[in-house]
């Protein structure tokens, strides 16, 4: 053993979250608090830097996933990796590849990769991309597992819950069932794939509690003390979120998984998600007051 191994083999393990700032990344960050991790915070740029600063990583690290030597470092000397990807990027794939290895020449032994559920859906590139990413996490030499979560609850309160008392627009069918996940939930078991034995080579599909997004708008409102009432609109004509429009790549993605809700919704079985959190999954009211409740 080296002296650098034995040193490190001394101190509490080291959890890299690469994707720190997003959504996700903030509460596998909280999560993390709870456990026995020192946790390095990667993130993009200052406006991350900022929004993780007070979640108590003990590092926080820019690095750009386009490139390799950013990357390297920012999984210097790391024991254990959580990534949750870029939404839609179009080299989601080839940045799981680089991130992979990475954490092999950091001699990490832990690899957790945020995918998708279902993520081999036909006419979703970005799902795609997630399956062509899962490939390369199981071709890997790492201890892995691959998380393939519902929607985000918190995506659906950030969303249309925040919108003034009234119809809100949605552009799929919203009496198609989702099943949602609550985000504080998904952080619990991400800390718990890490830090337990007997995760490696699984990959969980984590549903949470399945509703329409007619039923969601309702319950966010109901948590504000304000009435929504869900609305569909054509997925072709609805406008796309700042960031999205004019992107050649992301804007398609979105456009076709409203097509794909519109048609189907996202469902799946709870099971898994309540096993490995030992009880029952939050529901989307839970999910909705402690949302509003953070203003």
């Amino acid at each position: 053993m080296s002296e650098t191994e034995a040193v490190r083999g001394e101190e509490q393990p080291l959890l890299t979250v690469v994707g720190a700032a997003g959504l996700c990344g903030t509460h596998v960050l909280q999560a993390a608090r709870q456990a026995p991790f020192r946790v390095r915070a990667v993130v993009h740029g200052p406006a991350g830097r900022e929004r993780v600063a007070a979640l108590g990583a003990d590092e926080i690290v820019e690095a750009d996933l386009a490139e390799p030597e950013s990357v390297r470092q920012a999984l210097k000397d790391t024991d254990l990796v959580f990534m949750i990807p870029p939404a839609f990027h179009p080299e989601e794939d080839v940045f799981a590849s680089r991130a992979l290895e990475a954490a092999e020449h950091a001699g990490a032994r832990r690899f957790v990769y945020l995918s998708v559920l279902h993520p081999h859906t036909p006419g979703l590139r970005h799902h795609l991309r997630k399956a062509n990413a899962e490939a390369a996490v199981r071709a890997s030499g790492l201890d892995w597992t691959i998380l393939q979560p519902s929607m985000f609850a918190q995506i659906v309160l950030s969303t249309w819950g925040r919108a003034p008392a009234g119809h809100v627009n949605v552009p799929f069918d919203v009496h198609n069932e989702f099943s949602f996940i609550d985000l504080r939930d998904l952080g619990e078991v991400g800390v718990k794939v890490l830090s337990e034995q007997g995760h490696g080579s699984a990959t969980y599909e984590l549903a949470g509690p399945a509703l329409t997004l007619a039923e969601t708008v309702r319950l966010a409102g109901w948590a504000r003390g304000v009435d929504l009432e869900a609305r569909t609109v054509d997925w072709a004509d609805a406008p796309l979120p700042p960031g999205v429009a004019d992107d050649p790549s992301r804007g398609p993605d979105m456009r076709a998984m409203w097509q794909d809700y519109d048609r189907h919704g996202l469902h799946g079985n709870s099971n898994v998600l309540r096993m490995l959190l030992g009880r029952e999954p939050a529901s989307f009211v839970e999910a909705a007051a402690a949302f509003a409740a953070r203003g």
